[in-house]
């Protein structure tokens, strides 16, 4: 899920890059920062999902840091929210479950 949150985030970003008339919810970020932010966020997000599936034990400070870069793009972003919602939901989860899945073996 953390994967599909980057990956929609850097389509935001290029989709800010290209078009020059949309209105961002803060007037003091212009459209080309805001484009570079959002694709530097998505990619962080694809690279800290990977990270988490390699380095299992510090699945808190991966669920953190991908909640807060999620959060964070309703901040630079020219709202396209869905990203934001997959990524916190994604970094939410990394926290609160275990970081392997649990096998049960019969007694």
């Amino acid at each position: 899920m953390t994967w599909v949150a980057g990956v929609l985030l850097i389509v935001e970003g290029f989709y800010l890059l290209v078009h020059t008339s949309i209105a961002l919810p803060f007037g003091s970020v212009d459209l080309p920062s805001a484009g570079a932010t959002s694709v530097a966020g998505g990619l962080s997000l694809i690279f800290l999902g990977g990270f988490y599936r390699s380095y299992g034990e510090y699945r808190t400070y991966f669920g953190t840091l991908i909640v807060l870069i999620s959060v964070g793009a309703i901040w630079f972003g020219g709202g396209f929210w869905v990203g934001t919602f997959l990524g916190a939901i994604a970094g939410v989860l990394i926290i609160v479950l275990p970081a392997y899945p649990m096998r049960h073996q019969p007694a």
